[in-house]
């Protein structure tokens, strides 16, 4: 009997996850990604608890494929290189309402997006995937029994067919929208993210200002430079009020930090509007990560919803490998929809009222007093969202 074909496309962290998850049940995995590797990603880079768990079974997982593929990587576990890049994260540090709050984290990590993903992805590589980057994808027909897709290389263009398609193609998703409809489209704030030298900036601690203009999150990467990360509102009369980078540094006057330093920002990388919910699967096609929405995550919810949405569906896709299962296979993207709501939901709903909260002059100024007085009121949250 011949392998199950998935192709996955984007090499991002819920990409590569899947990919590597998928390898577990041995399917035979095509992974591409249109960039070069390592590339920044507007991005909060930072990971919490939850997170670090799934890395770390990730990791088990993938030392078990490289011993069995004989790869150079088995002698130095995932999880031993990414954290090899990551920073400790103990402390949330926020200007809410003219205050300053400071919340102890349980756990966490800073990793900028370029040395996370290029480890996942050379993961996935050594877990036995085949690998295409740069790899443009290109989906031609949705059969009922093989997705046909054409790959643009560098040099030349394949057809192939797959028996399923793992879309992972993050915020800038291309062409879906023809076959994965939205729920809710785009709308709402846009993100903003660039990397500068800030000596202001206290190691360990991510440093978030609110205000009515949106919200900026600063925290130091593993090579000493600050990610600065930024959801602003959108329209033209926000627009107004100067370049995406002028308001994020009003948005830091206007709070209680203190001043920090830094040179003109060199490349400004911003995202179209953030809120957006798509139907997540659909036959034999399947999204994974923020192609299949996104609501803005607070302190580092994003990557992690990324990576177990990755590794629940090639859970799913595994679970239909058998051949009295395989016909399910045709109708595997709808299972998919409504298991990925189930996944997420309980997550996404908090993040929504917490960040739609933070909008509120009354409720910023309301939460800030309550806790700068009572710190501890935020650890049910914290846990929550860890």
């Amino acid at each position: 009997m011949n392998p199950t074909r998935v192709l996955v496309v984007g090499g991002g962290v819920a990409g590569s996850a899947c990919a590597i998850q998928l390898r577990t049940h041995q399917v035979d995995v095509t992974l591409v990604e249109k960039s070069n590797f390592p590339r920044d990603k507007v991005c909060g880079c930072c990971i919490g608890g939850a997170g670090i768990e799934v890395l770390e079974n990730l990791s088990c997982h993938a030392s078990l494929l490289n011993q069995a593929t004989n790869a150079v990587a088995a002698d130095r576990p995932l999880f031993q290189q990414i954290m090899a890049h990551a920073v400790q994260v103990k402390q949330w540090r926020g200007s809410l309402g003219g205050r300053t709050i400071q919340v102890d984290l349980p756990a966490g990590i800073a990793i900028s997006r370029s040395a996370l993903d290029s480890t996942l992805f050379e993961a996935a590589r050594d877990a036995g995937c085949n690998v295409r980057m740069p790899c443009n994808a290109r989906i031609t027909e949705v059969a009922s029994k093989h997705v046909k897709v054409t790959l643009q290389h560098s040099s030349h263009t394949e057809q192939r067919d797959f028996d399923l398609v793992v879309l992972a193609t993050g915020l800038n998703s291309q062409g879906i929208s023809s076959l994965l409809p939205w729920r809710e489209s785009p709308h709402g704030p846009f993100g903003v993210s660039w990397t500068a030298h800030c000596d202001e900036i206290a190691p360990h601690v991510i440093h978030m200002a609110c205000d009515h203009d949106g919200y900026v999150g600063l925290v130091r990467l593993e090579n000493g430079h600050v990610d600065v990360a930024a959801a602003l509102r959108s329209g033209s009369a926000a627009a107004q009020q100067g370049s995406p980078a002028e308001r994020v540094q009003q948005i830091l006057n206007r709070s209680s930090f203190p001043e920090f330093r830094w040179g003109p920002p060199s490349k400004v990388m911003t995202t179209p509007p953030l809120r957006r919910s798509r139907v997540a699967g659909r036959g034999r096609l399947l999204t994974v990560g923020d192609a299949s929405g996104y609501v803005e995550p607070f302190t580092g919810e994003g990557m992690t919803w990324g990576l177990q949405s990755g590794i629940a569906v090639a859970n799913l896709i595994g679970s239909c490998m058998k051949p009295t299962q395989q016909d399910q296979r045709s109708t595997i993207g709808d299972q998919w929809d409504r298991e990925q709501l189930r996944l997420l939901r309980r997550k996404k709903r908090t993040c929504r009222i917490v960040t739609n909260a933070l909008r509120s002059t009354w409720a910023r100024k309301t939460i800030g007093t309550a806790l700068a007085s009572f710190p501890k009121l935020a650890t049910p949250l914290i846990r929550q969202l860890s």
